[in-house]
């Protein structure tokens, strides 16, 4: 595996949150989908965003909409939030996150979703251009290509994104706890047990900007490069914010954070 520079690395942070999936989307929904909320199967907060979509639902159709408050986008350069599907989405753009100042989805912005796993959650990041987008009011989804037929669709956690200026490094902490299993068959050995898997961690650098508020559910996304591969991603709490200052230096701040939920591992 080649050395990675960590100079290409960044940290990106769910800023504004556009729409949390508490609830059903009702601005408009397709006759082919049934909107509800998922209360068994979400990734943040007590529920998820829920499509049903018969097998006549086609190509170009918008799935649903949700009218949201107007949100001011600006700054912003991404997208993150969470999608899992029942089938295989197999190319990025099959479905599309649309975005509009419009009510009902109706001259959006439209993102390309990565490809999904079937059954499986997926934490996505897309970059976006919201240099004009002050007033947003309306969020959709939009089946574009290769209709899969009959499909069941879950999204949660739509934030728009930005990399934090001025941070200089990260660190991430995976753990597992483990739980002592030895008994009177242990031929005097202790054995252990993992169980439950975490993780948390911190970034650091220079004051550049307004700060992030602790307390805040965040999407994460720490990059060791630009390489799509190659960040770990996730649901985090900014745990702790910790400025600091100096006569013979530069405003610093560093900011703790706990993992929520499962991260994905960067890879080669």
């Amino acid at each position: 595996m080649a050395r990675l520079a960590g100079k290409t690395g960044n940290v990106y942070v769910g800023v504004t949150t556009i729409e949390d999936c508490e609830d059903v989307w009702n601005e408009q929904v397709d006759a082919d989908v049934t909107a509800s909320l998922d209360t068994s199967d979400y990734k943040v907060g007590s529920g998820s965003a829920k499509f049903i979509c018969a097998a006549g639902i086609a190509n170009g159709d918008i799935v649903a909409s949700e009218a949201i408050s107007s949100t001011d986008l600006t700054g912003c350069t991404a997208v993150m939030f969470w999608a899992k599907s029942t089938v295989n989405i197999t190319t990025a753009g099959d479905l599309q996150l649309l975005i509009d100042e419009d009510a009902l989805c109706a001259n959006p912005l439209a993102l390309d979703i990565p490809a999904l796993v079937a059954n499986t959650w997926k934490f996505c990041r897309i970059t976006a251009d919201f240099t004009d987008y002050n007033a947003a009011i309306s969020v959709g989804l939009k089946l574009t290509a290769n209709d899969p037929g009959a499909f069941t669709l879950n999204i949660d956690h739509i934030q728009a994104a930005k990399a934090v200026a001025g941070i200089k490094s990260w660190k991430i902490d995976q753990i597992v706890d483990v739980v002592d299993t030895t008994g009177f068959d242990s031929s005097s050995h202790r054995t252990f047990l993992p169980v439950l898997h975490g993780w948390s961690g911190s970034f650091e650098g220079y004051k550049d900007g307004a700060p992030l508020t602790h307390g805040s559910v965040v999407g994460l996304e720490l990059q060791q490069s630009a390489t799509a591969t190659q960040q770990y991603r996730g649901t985090a709490i900014i745990t702790g914010a910790h400025p600091s200052v100096s006569v013979d230096g530069l405003n610093l701040i560093s900011y703790d954070f706990q993992g929520v939920g499962p991260i994905e591992i960067a890879t080669a």
